[in-house]
């Protein structure tokens, strides 16, 4: 397999939290399915040992792809303890890491698109273990993020989702359409895994780590859960299901799962638009309302021609091409009438006007959502909504719940996500355990507030630690955050923020 300079590092970055680094190809061994435990010198990310890159997956990868780069760790020295990697079924992966420091508390952290159980470790295990927490992390039992290949290398064509921006091309290099590079994603190869059983792995992660600790230290005396985007959505369900597992959560972008409206049902009016936005120089008011109109903050726009646009970044900007392959990963994951066509000799001839920023041509053979006019087109089928609603969020959280939104997030977009979550726990009585909070300049991962691009958007992490702060004066000290039920905008950390009434 021929490896392309452009996408080293890159990673098939499904929905939530993706960026234009994370994952890799190799062949490297996959990590191990029993159970691995042993007293380390320091936890902290970039210090702990994980397993080794391959085979699509990639621990390092895949926490670096969520963080600013730069941004400076919350552990500010060595944090020695427990580190347990293990596995309670097949492909179900997971880390628990114990502080010496421990103060007896735990969190579950929900884990980001089809990413592994390292990606929380630079987001969330540094703060949490710095503050004596145990952490605890899973998969969510898909085996690999994304393999990059060519198409004639996928074991299943029909699966893998054909690159066809032929991004990276130049005058001395071929870009990644033309070299017939394709993603193939752990959660659709060797087997589809499940929205309903990332949601349950989530259940069996609690359990697991509070079992872990009881066993060898002593049940934890609270347990709270935290995660970003699809790990978010986790958030939200396992406070819906079992809130007796849990004392709390904070979601940070989290997906909103309806079986009414999702993202099969605004990422293919995005996807659409675009081609005749990008064409438009990003300029055409017509498709800049046609996006708007599908939910999402309008355009943010510079002079700069790597980065001219952050609804392009979501697009064709990045080597993720977030939106078009998320489309088509979770309509393949969801859609019961969906699929693709994808022949091993498949090739895609870049668009002659703008070949590295719009669709090519699929040529002969090439159907279904292997397409992208396919994909610009899609509707989802009544057998799809139906899927989604074995696992749909009814808004009916047992415990309190914190949740924070970017107001520049062209991804998870807050209008349909984050305010229909709060209609559905207000539906369901449950408003005064329930703060949110929308993020002015947020978007939805911070490696897009990268300063250099000139956007002027900020990170959403000071803000995920601060309400995860809240939730615990909230629950332990008897704080009472002014604003429950409803949606505050929000700009710096300190606004998120509620003194404790008294100890307790």
């Amino acid at each position: 397999m021929r490896r392309s300079r452009f996408l080293t590092g890159a990673t098939a970055l499904g929905l939530a939290s993706c960026s234009n680094s994370g994952g890799s190809t190799g062949t490297g061994a996959l990590p191990p399915v029993g159970v691995m435990l042993g007293h380390v010198a320091d936890l902290r990310y970039g210090q702990v040992q994980v397993p080794v890159t391959g085979n699509g997956y990639d621990p390092a990868g895949d926490a670096a792809a969520l963080i600013l780069p730069g941004t400076p760790s919350p552990a500010t020295s060595p944090i020695p303890g427990i580190q347990v990697l293990g596995s309670y079924a097949a492909d179900e992966r997971y880390v628990i890491r114990v502080p010496d420091a421990w103060n007896g508390k735990l969190v579950v952290c929900g884990t980001p698109s089809f990413r592994s159980e390292f990606a929380n470790d630079a987001i969330w295990s540094d703060f949490l273990l710095a503050n004596g927490y145990a952490f605890a992390s899973s998969n969510k039992g898909i085996p690999y993020n994304a393999i990059v290949e060519t198409v004639a290398a996928s074991p299943n064509p029909n699966l893998s989702f054909p690159i066809d921006f032929d991004f990276g091309a130049s005058s001395s290099a071929s870009g990644l359409e033309t070299l017939k590079f394709s993603f193939r994603f752990g959660a659709l190869y060797p087997n589809k895994k499940p929205i309903s059983g990332w949601n349950a792995d989530m259940i069996q992660l609690t359990q697991t780590a509070q079992a872990y600790l009881t066993a060898n230290f002593h049940a934890p005396a609270k347990t709270y859960a935290v995660g970003l985007s699809n790990g978010g959505a986790e958030v939200r369900s396992l406070l819906e299901a079992r809130p007796d597992l849990v004392d709390g959560g904070v979601d940070w972008s989290g997906v909103f799962w309806s079986s009414a409206r999702s993202i099969l049902d605004y990422l293919p009016v995005f996807v659409k638009a675009m081609q005749a936005y990008v064409t438009s120089g990003f300029t055409s008011p017509s498709a800049a309302a046609t996006i708007q109109a599908a939910g999402y903050p309008a355009d943010i726009k510079t002079t700069s021609s790597a980065h001219p646009s952050v609804w392009f970044e979501y697009y064709s900007g990045q080597a993720s091409f977030y939106s078009d392959l998320t489309l088509f990963a979770y309509a393949l994951l969801l859609d019961p009438a969906a699929s693709s066509t994808l022949p091993s000799t498949a090739t895609f001839t870049p668009n002659a006007t703008n070949p590295v920023q719009l669709p090519g041509t699929p040529s002969a053979g090439v159907a279904g959502l292997a397409d992208p006019q396919v994909r610009a087109n899609y509707v989802p089928s009544a057998a799809a909504r139906t899927a989604i609603g074995t696992f749909a969020h009814t808004g009916k959280i047992g415990k309190p719940l914190i949740s924070i939104a970017g107001a520049a997030d062209m991804f998870i977009t807050a209008a349909n996500n984050a305010t229909p979550y709060l209609n559905a726990v207000l539906a369901n009585g449950k408003g005064s355990m329930y703060w949110q909070y929308l993020v002015s300049g947020g978007t939805h991962v911070d490696t897009f507030a990268n300063p250099t691009w000139g956007y002027g958007l900020q990170p959403q992490l000071p803000f995920a630690w601060a309400a995860f702060n809240q939730l615990v004066n909230l629950v332990e000290h008897g704080a009472t955050p002014a604003g429950a039920g409803t949606q505050q905008l929000v700009s710096h950390p300190t606004d998120i923020h509620a003194n404790a009434r008294s100890a307790r």
